[in-house]
């Protein structure tokens, strides 16, 4: 799919001030994802979810505990 959906789910998220380890599958059943999309998310692995073309910024927003700072 392209990535705006999977962006997409990451904007909503951040916007929430959502602090996740991962996104399961009832909260992406009303997007349209790959499979390898879905378990990106659904794993909450940052480097799958870069290559597929998630913007960084929002996966940090996401993510942020994650990141060691």
């Amino acid at each position: 799919m392209s990535d705006y959906q999977l962006n997409r789910v990451l904007y909503e998220k951040a916007r929430a001030h959502k602090m996740v380890d991962s996104i399961g599958p009832d909260e992406l059943a009303d997007y349209e994802l790959t499979a390898e999309e879905r378990a990106a998310l659904a794993e909450g692995d940052l480097e799958a979810l870069f290559r597929l073309g998630a913007n960084p910024y929002l996966i940090r927003r996401v993510f942020r505990h994650k990141f060691a700072v």
